[in-house]
């Protein structure tokens, strides 16, 4: 049996003549096609794959997407850009500027040698009056700050004024300390330069009034700080030198009783003028001791032993020689001796020279110490005075709603993004 080759669908087979078989007419000739464009040929239909062949199809775009960024991006949008168009409150923005330094920082080779030094050694803490600009503002930031405020000004009053809306506003009327101060350091901002050592305030408020007297008496407070930083430290320092002083006094006090109270032992205002006195006197003595000696030798060369005026002459010189020892026995022998009132004299007096010349240096420390506290003073230097703003610069409505339409456009791209890539995952 002969099989014929297998044919395609896009192969034309030969024509052959076809065996006809008896009583049965022949097929007509194909007849040629009309004069005129050819037909379209109808389409071919892509063959069948084979078995076992996949498929994959185009991902769609999920349904719902276009409703989902309208509710999740473009609803809250048009709602922020509501709430700032029709709703939300103008609010009055203060800035003031203030710089806290010393009186000697600005002058004078040591300060400019240690400012050199900080900005070489990347220390600022050298600078003076650094620490206590850091506690200004720390100051304005803390608790102490707001409770000042509300001593002199009505606080809470001040935002919740009728003009302000119900979300800018301070809520509660008697709001607890923390939240009052939650509330304060959206309104009160301080910024402090470290190149140049310049603090900027910023205070909002819902009238122009109310921010410039809020920014007023913050400034003012700051001062009364930064002058009991500074008596503080005058009185620190002028406290030690004082006491230095007190100590010197007492000393000087306790060397002139001690002089007192030998003298009145001693019955002598000053032994080493006694002495003195002591020694001319001994001194008078043995010149007359001599002088009568010598008189008695020229007696004696023309009277007789027995003559009266040679007696006379030998008790004169007994008796000045029992009173010159007399007065030498005084002056060194004994525990009141002459000899020891001068030694106890002298140590008491070398005490009181001490004492004085003691007290005369502290005195002139106390002095210099007062001089270089005035000179060190530190004080607050106002920059620039709070201002009375003339337009509301909050809250920043197209900016704001630029940001928010931003923001959840990039949240919804990546929420997007996630969904499709676990869908295709999971497919």
């Amino acid at each position: 049996m002969k099989l014929s080759p297998p044919t395609r669908a896009s192969e034309v087979l030969p024509s052959a003549p076809v065996p006809l078989s008896r009583g049965v007419p022949a097929p007509e000739p194909p007849r040629a096609p009309p004069p005129g464009p050819l037909p379209e040929p109808p389409p071919i239909s892509p063959a069948p794959s084979p078995a076992g062949d996949i498929t994959f199809a185009r991902p769609r775009r999920p349904r719902g997407t276009a409703l989902m960024f309208v509710l999740l991006v473009l609803l809250p949008t048009a709602v922020v850009a509501g709430y700032y168009a029709f709703y939300a409150a103008d609010m009055y923005e203060t800035e003031a500027s203030f710089l806290v330094r010393s009186r000697g920082s600005g002058t004078g080779l040591s300060s400019g040698l240690g400012a050199i030094s900080g900005l070489l050694g990347g220390s600022n803490a050298s600078r003076p009056g650094f620490e206590e600009a850091q506690a200004v503002v720390e100051f304005i930031d803390s608790f102490d700050a707001i409770a000042g405020l509300r001593r002199t000004l009505d606080l809470i009053g001040i935002w919740r004024r009728p003009e302000a809306d119900r979300v800018a506003m301070l809520w509660w009327e008697e709001p607890e300390a923390e939240r009052l101060r939650r509330y304060y350091r959206r309104r009160v901002s301080i910024e402090f330069d470290l190149e140049t050592g310049i603090s900027k305030l910023r205070v909002l408020a819902f009238r122009p009034g109310d921010s410039q007297a809020i920014a007023q008496e913050l400034l003012r407070m700051s001062e009364e700080l930064v002058n009991r930083f500074t008596l503080r430290s005058i009185e620190d320092q002028l406290g030690v030198a004082r006491r230095e002083v007190q100590v010197a006094e007492n000393r000087v006090l306790a060397a002139r009783e001690a002089l007192t109270r030998f003298r009145e032992r001693e019955q002598a205002l000053d032994p080493a003028a006694t002495a003195t006195a002591a020694q001319e006197t001994i001194s008078r003595l043995e010149g007359a001791l001599a002088q009568t000696r010598t008189e008695l030798q020229e007696r004696r060369a023309f009277m007789r032993p027995d003559n009266p005026q040679i007696g006379v002459l030998n008790n004169r010189i007994a008796a000045l020689q029992a009173q010159i020892a007399a007065e030498r026995g005084r002056n060194t022998r004994g525990e009141e001796a002459l000899t020891q009132q001068i030694a106890g004299y002298e140590r008491l007096q070398l005490e009181r020279e001490f004492a004085d010349r003691q007290l005369a240096s502290a005195t002139s420390s106390l002095e210099q110490t007062r001089a270089d506290a005035l000179r060190q003073q530190v004080f607050l230097m106002r920059v620039s005075e709070p201002n009375l703003a003339e337009r509301a610069l909050y809250p920043k409505g197209v900016f704001n709603t630029i940001t928010v339409f931003l923001a959840l456009s990039v949240l919804f791209g990546i929420g997007w993004l996630l969904v499709a890539g676990a869908r295709e995952h999971a497919s």
